[in-house]
Formats: C-alpha cells, sequence, structure tokens
C-alpha cells in the first residue's frame, strides 16, 4: 500500500505531537493528514475503529449543496475519493459514482432551482445539471413524474463504501508512524490554566500531547466535557435506513430494467424520502427528528418502537409509500427486510464544528457533521491540518485546484445564521 498523495500538505510552524480521539473516518483522516505533515500523531479509539456512526452511515457524497464554500469543499472530497488508490492507497476505490437526482415539484420555484445550479457552476460544480420535466422522462423513464417540474442532477455524486475508508486511511497513518490505540476509553484530562496536558485512558496509560483533536462527532460533547470544554451545540439523534429485498425479487411492472437499478442514482423525492442501491437490495431512508439521546456504545443499533422493519404500521412503511409515489418499481422490490439505524450529531445550520475550543487553547473539535461526516471528512482533515499550522482559528483557508474556502461557519461559538439549506 502507498501513502504517497498529489495534494500536497499544509505548510506549517513546528512539529508537534498530537492525539486524535475517535476512530472513525474522520479521525483516521485527520491523522493520516497530521501525520504527512510531519506531525507525531496518536489515534485513541475506545472501540475498534469505525465502531460509531461510520458504519452505520447512509455513506452518500455529494457536491449539491446551498452553500458555495461547501459546494468547493466537496468538490476536493470528491476528487480525494476519486484519486483514493493515489492520495491514500488500498486495492479498490471507495466511492461509486451513480449521481444525486434530487426532484422537483411544484411547491418550488423553477427560476430559483436555476439560480441555486448557477451557484454550483460558479462554485466549480460544471456537471450539476437541470433536468426539464421532458429530459427528466427521457432520462430516467421508470420515474414517475406527475408533480414535478424537473429534476437538478449530477453525475459525480454517489456514495461511498465506509469500511474502505477507515480501515485504508488508518493503515496508511500507521505507514506514516501514527500509533493507533483501539479498545481504550478516554476518562480524564489533566489541564494546566487553558491548556491540557494529557489524557488517562482506562487501561491506565496516560497520552502526553501538544495538541488533541476531539474527533468522536456523536460523543463529542461528553469529550468536550472531559476537557473542561465549550459546551458544543450539537443534538444526538438516531437515524433510520431501511432495505428492501431489491434485485431477489424484483418483478419490474413499470420501466426499470435490472440495469437500471444497479444504476439507480440516489433519487430524492420533494419531500425528502430518498433511496439508492445498496449491492442487490435497495437502501431507503427519510430525514426524521427523533428526540435528543445520549449516545452510547451499547445503544447504537437500539430500533425504537414503530420504527422496526416488520412493523408494517410503521415508519419504514410510510418511507417506502413516499418513495413508491415517483418510483414506482419499489413497490415490487420484495419486503422491507431490514432496519439498521445510527447516531446523527445535529448543529442548528447542518454545518459542523471545525474549530479551536474558546476555552482550551490546544483542544481542536471536528465534529457535529449533521449526517455528512463521511462525504465532508478529507475536507474536515484539511481544515484541522491547516488549523495546527496556523495555530490559532481560521476564517478561510486554500484548496490546492479549488481556490479559498470560508470556513468561519464551522466556528463552535458562531452565531447560526446561514444554514445549509440542502439537508435530507
Amino acid at each position: 500500500m502507498s501513502s504517497n498523495s498529489d495534494v500536497p500538505p499544509p505548510v506549517g510552524a513546528d512539529k508537534k505531537t498530537i492525539a486524535v480521539i475517535g476512530g472513525g473516518v474522520t479521525g483516521t483522516l485527520c491523522a493520516w493528514e497530521l501525520a504527512r505533515s510531519g506531525h507525531k500523531v496518536t489515534l485513541i479509539e475506545a472501540r475498534s475503529l469505525g465502531a460509531g456512526s461510520s458504519s452505520r452511515s447512509a455513506a452518500c457524497i455529494r457536491a449539491q449543496f446551498s452553500t458555495p464554500s461547501t459546494v468547493r469543499g466537496m468538490r476536493y472530497c470528491i476528487g480525494f475519493y476519486e484519486n483514493w488508490l493515489v492520495n491514500i492507497g488500498g486495492d479498490q476505490l471507495p466511492i461509486v459514482q451513480n449521481g444525486y437526482l434530487f426532484l422537483k415539484d411544484y411547491n418550488v420555484s423553477k427560476e430559483e432551482v436555476k439560480k441555486l445550479v448557477a451557484m454550483q457552476h460558479e462554485a466549480g460544480l460544471a456537471e450539476v445539471e437541470w433536468l426539464d420535466r421532458r429530459t427528466l422522462e427521457q432520462r430516467f423513464p421508470y420515474l414517475e413524474p406527475t408533480g414535478l417540474i424537473g429534476a437538478t442532477f449530477c453525475p459525480k455524486d454517489g456514495f461511498l463504501l465506509p469500511h474502505l475508508v477507515y480501515q485504508d486511511a488508518a493503515e496508511a497513518a500507521r505507514l506514516l508512524g501514527v500509533e493507533i490505540v483501539q479498545n481504550d476509553q478516554a476518562l480524564v484530562v489533566n489541564r494546566s490554566g487553558d491548556l491540557a496536558q494529557s489524557l488517562a485512558l482506562e487501561s491506565g496509560r496516560v497520552v502526553t500531547a501538544d495538541l488533541f483533536v476531539n474527533a468522536t462527532n456523536a460523543w463529542a460533547s461528553h469529550v468536550s466535557g472531559l476537557f473542561g470544554g465549550y459546551s458544543l451545540p450539537i443534538k444526538v439523534r438516531r437515524r433510520y435506513l431501511y432495505f428492501l429485498q431489491g434485485l431477489n425479487s424484483f418483478q419490474p411492472t413499470y420501466a426499470m430494467l435490472p440495469e437500471d437499478f444497479r444504476q439507480l442514482p440516489m433519487v430524492i423525492t420533494p419531500q425528502g424520502a430518498y433511496c439508492r442501491p445498496d449491492n442487490e437490495q435497495l437502501m431507503i431512508g427519510w430525514l426524521h427528528f427523533t428526540r435528543p439521546i445520549e449516545p452510547d456504545f451499547d445503544n447504537q443499533d437500539v430500533i425504537e418502537p414503530g420504527f422496526a422493519a416488520g412493523d408494517m404500521s410503521g415508519y419504514g412503511v410510510a418511507v417506502r409509500k413516499a418513495i413508491t409515489a415517483f418510483l414506482p418499481d419499489c413497490e415490487n422490490m420484495g419486503r422491507l427486510m431490514a432496519t439498521t439505524c445510527g447516531f446523527y450529531a445535529d448543529t442548528e445550520d447542518h454545518n459542523p464544528l471545525i474549530d479551536f475550543d474558546p476555552f482550551v487553547k490546544n483542544l481542536i473539535h471536528v465534529a457535529g457533521f449533521s449526517g455528512h461526516g463521511l462525504m465532508h471528512a478529507p475536507f474536515s482533515a484539511r481544515i484541522v491540518a491547516e488549523l495546527v499550522a496556523a495555530e490559532q482559528r481560521l476564517g478561510e483557508i486554500s484548496l490546492p485546484g479549488f481556490g479559498f474556502v470560508d470556513t468561519d461557519t464551522y466556528w463552535v461559538d458562531r452565531e447560526f445564521h446561514h444554514g445549509e439549506g440542502m439537508v435530507i
């Protein structure tokens, strides 16, 4: 495996000893990014790599966002994943690019959608296009277009294979000298004034570092509390995914063929229900806000009443109905055979927190991704590396080939004025 990257690392100040807490996609890529900048890095995971939300994600990636800086950042991420074998190594690309198809109905203005596409073009996303209803019907004849005015489509979007991301990133980090500690939870932080000195683990080991990175997402508020840090504005909820039998029982009656199923883009209905192929199954989901909970490793997979796949009056049935309205063959893809869930770390404006802690001067938070952590991870890691290099909060960073990207929307103590509008 190679860990040579065609993306140059940030040029920074003195090399530091850094402890990264959290071994999901964000933590492993942060460890790799910091190590290739010359820092001595220890990666600490309370369980096994990917044991949190990374292994329970819908695993989608897209550049179709409503904020120009996010579009540029996600273009960087898509390119990073496309060049994974050069950037990180491994034997297989972790990205599948079937595209994202956002269906639009008469509740939105065609002019506003076109304005959004124009902004995305200005941010460098040349591939995104507006499809009027006639073009939509020609391109995707298996869709039911009743009530639709068209859709936006970007073929660069798609989905990721999370296990490849955190496993390959961890191995690339190891090759750069990163020590990876698993099954050892952070328990106590020793501070001197406004600086953290060391971190005591459950095993009794003490990790001393110049800088600490909190990459624990759903557990980030707890970890910040250990440090005596800022009260992070994150609410943790459960999100559910459902899986239909798909091709295993597929009897097309509308217009979809098996090859259409395998190439099906991520389809998002005007109401926000979505689906995409997952091997031979169809994965379906919908944004919903369950009550905030206190995350625990042992309750990640607890299915709340009304959300189980076998509950014929439950949420999964409603999701399927919402998708079938626009993808009629969804009705012919067998039973709801499985439900999975994971933690969703939400911020009020649906943008992450990537910034130095206001109270603990050598603590950096990178969390609160509102469901976008996996797709955002290369960009997140780059911002963390730039923060370490600058040794201070930043309002923007430079991404080679992508220009300057605003990062003040990621400050932990920001006011929530400019929310990301395209959240599913």
